[in-house]
């Protein structure tokens, strides 16, 4: 098999440049850039080891030092930044500041400034800013042919647009518009790596182009190489090799995008010489088959007559001399230990200060006290001997003593992330340890500093956070972003998913006429709702007590643990009826041995009627003195006699259990009043009163419907 490797592939003149200007930077401390600084993402991660990270916004910054990378900026966000103090680094490549520098001096002399590209690129966003509003922006020929033109235009392009696409728009243009100032502001490189993939496609069966998929550069060569008709294959790394169909294939073409990095295309290439699979096809198809790699020739980038001067990196020789240099030792011995790579070694030396591990590079690597977590580097000798295996990432290949510098607490941090990322995929419930309250939530220890919000902590609202401090709570992931370092966490999450199990199960085992404890969640006007251990149940206020309860308050408070006897199951409707009182005694079963006939007892007055007075006897028992049975003598008004919250004695007449009535008296429990004189002059009170005996007492229709309105207050 014969694979042909593009010249020009990988890392071009003015990604180099920006990765070393960021590193420079990174010396004096973090370093941000404005979006990732290339478009791969495996490299911004091990940039991000070497203190250059990014953010997508100027309102996520860290840092004081931002880094413009080379897809360049308007000229509105350099101001933005310097307005906020920001100590800025411009690693704008230089053949897009030649662009930006053609786009500002296009827009004062003529009347539309045109640019050939992706409008939602970053260069062309950036470009767009230079040339001000009377700029517009065209992706090909299809859409420059809906646009009409003024008089003067000026064209210009994005830096890795496709010549032939450009110049097919220039040519419509200039059929349209008496004055077109053309400007083949298309970077040389770019032009040299799309003669090179085209070429390299004519000659293969498959044309592989390395590199990240949301590169712009990367799509454009994968687009050139399909439109000469042979198959193409887009991958980021070798991992992905056997996603190819490598069948039938004789002659393979690599190239790799501008922000494709030696270590990756070195890795992809290793991948298919080493692939069992692709070996064995190779075989079958031509056993005394050779696999070889090929440098494609070079060929000149071809330059219109129109075209801006050129930017070179000979323009600018010194700055990449110390450029190169400088990513020569960024990538140093890159195959053996890079920086970033997570490895396993053993431990081969315990110090007070230092762990020195066996990693199989040249030489041993170093992890320094700072570079375990704060427990390990307190109890280092107790922890740690010599045999142990550890895993360490890389910081530098070679400190000052010529070892690679490695650290064992970012692997546990990056071994946290993972976990948590898993977690949070799956649904698990985790538990941590509250490190703190801070405003509007807490924070949480899981390997990593976790945030609740405070609207995540109870099902319900929290007003007071202080008492979670210090407590081990469980909860589960909602978000878990590593590379903006963002992890919510939810106790709210959790206890919902409790609620639920728990529910499930009380649904499952809870049956009509059980005994269930319970607590107090919820008091109402008409009863209390009960938390069953997971499932509420209604108490009903009528069912709270065999007497009456005028509010389930009287005798329940919200948190009170209580056994409630289960009424009725509504599986359906998912109700459940509870009752108390069928749990203690019905005080009426006690009344004959309480209160037998002729027992004389101290009552209370609960209420009056025009009939007589109500008495209780104990909660739950009460009976009746009607209006003859006040007094010895006669009564014309109940209220004349007691009122209600007096204490009486009264004398048991007799009861109906069935009924659940009592009659009472008090007039018999006191002294009959001496018969008076006949013969002495009655007054009319005297007279009304000798006339009035029980025996000759006439039953009227009124005195039926006293006692209906007696036997139904007794009910009650």
């Amino acid at each position: 098999m014969k694979i042909t490797m593009a010249k020009s592939a990988g890392f071009c003149f003015g990604v180099k440049r920006a990765i070393h200007m960021a590193l420079v930077a990174a010396e004096d401390g973090p370093a941000c850039s404005l979006g990732p600084l290339i478009h791969n993402m495996r490299e911004v991660e091990r940039l991000a080891e070497s203190g250059v990270s990014w953010a997508d916004s100027i309102d996520e910054l860290k840092g004081n030092t931002v880094i413009i990378r080379s897809h360049g900026v308007p000229p509105a966000v350099i101001t933005k930044l310097k307005d906020r103090g920001y100590r800025l680094i411009d690693a704008t490549c230089p053949f897009v500041k030649k662009a930006q520098d053609i786009a500002a001096r296009s827009k004062g002399v003529a009347d539309l400034v045109v640019i050939v590209g992706d409008k939602h690129h970053p260069e062309v966003q950036g470009l767009m800013g230079f040339a001000g509003e009377h700029a517009i922006v065209i992706d090909g020929l299809a859409e420059a042919q809906q646009h009409t033109y003024p008089e003067t235009v000026a064209v210009l392009s994005q830096t890795t647009q496709s010549r032939e696409e450009f110049q097919k728009v220039v040519g419509h243009i200039k059929n349209q518009a008496a004055q077109v100032i053309v400007n083949n502001t298309i970077c040389g490189a770019t032009a040299e790596r799309q003669t090179e993939v085209a070429k390299i496609a004519r000659d293969a069966d498959l044309v592989i182009v390395i590199g990240d998929k949301n590169s712009a550069n990367t799509r454009k060569l994968a687009a050139i190489a399909a439109e000469n008709g042979v198959k193409t294959a887009v991958i980021e790394n070798g991992l992905e090799i056997d996603k190819i169909n490598f069948k039938d294939v004789q002659k393979i073409g690599v190239t790799a995008g501008a922000s494709t990095p030696d270590w990756i295309i070195e890795e992809v290439l290793k991948e298919m010489k080493e692939d069992s699979v692709m070996e064995e096809k190779i075989l079958n198809e031509n056993e005394t088959a050779e696999a070889t790699v090929e440098c494609a020739v070079k060929e000149e980038p071809i330059v219109t007559e129109e075209a801006a001067a050129p930017c070179t990196p000979e323009d600018i020789v010194e700055e990449e001399e110390t450029m190169a240099a400088s990513y020569a030792a960024y990538s140093k011995d890159i195959a053996l230990v890079r920086r970033g790579e997570r490895l396993s070694g053993t431990i081969i030396k315990v110090s007070e200060n230092e762990l020195m591990v066996d990693i199989g590079a040249k030489s041993e690597g170093v992890i320094p006290r700072n570079e375990l977590t704060p427990n390990e580097a307190e109890h280092i000798a107790e922890l740690f001997k010599e045999g142990d295996r550890v895993d360490v990432v890389v910081l530098r290949r070679e400190n000052e003593d010529g070892h690679p510098l490695l650290s064992k607490k970012r692997v546990d941090v990056d071994i946290a992330w993972e976990k948590l990322a898993s977690a949070m995929k799956a649904g698990e419930i985790l538990e941590g340890k509250v490190l703190d309250v801070v405003k509007g939530g807490l924070l949480v220890d899981v390997g990593l500093k976790g945030f609740v919000p405070a609207s995540l902590v109870e099902m319900g609202f929290v007003s007071q956070l202080d008492k979670y401090k210090n407590e081990v709570i469980k909860f589960k992931v909602l978000e878990c972003d590593k590379n903006h370092n963002k992890l919510i966490l939810s106790r709210k999450a959790f206890l919902e998913e409790e609620k639920e199990e728990k529910a499930a199960k009380a649904w499952a085992e809870i049956e009509k006429d059980q005994v269930r404890r319970g607590v107090v969640q919820r008091i109402t006007n008409f009863g209390a709702f009960i938390d069953l251990d997971g499932v509420d149940g209604l108490l009903h206020v009528s069912q709270m007590a065999w007497y009456r309860v005028n509010h389930p308050s009287e005798i329940l408070n919200i948190g009170d643990e209580i056994d409630v006897y289960v009424l009725n199951v509504d599986r359906e409707n998912q109700k459940i009826s509870l009752g108390l009182k069928q749990l203690i005694p019905d005080p009426w079963s006690m009344v004959p041995e309480r209160y037998p006939v002729d027992a004389i007892v101290e009552a209370k007055v609960v209420r009056t009627a025009t009939f007589g007075a109500f008495v209780q006897l104990e909660p739950g028992v009460e009976g009746l003195v009607h209006i003859s049975q006040l007094a010895w003598g006669r009564v014309a008004k109940t209220e004349d006699a007691v009122t209600p919250g007096d204490m009486v004695k009264v004398k048991v007449l007799g009861f109906d259990l069935d009924g659940k009535k009592i009659s009472l008296s008090i007039k018999e429990t006191m002294d009959r009043p001496a018969p008076q004189d006949e013969t002495a002059p009655m007054g009319a009170a005297e007279e009304e009163s000798s006339e009035y005996t029980p025996e000759e007492e006439v039953v009227t229709i009124a005195d039926l419907m006293e006692s209906a309105e007696a036997d139904e207050a007794t009910e009650e």
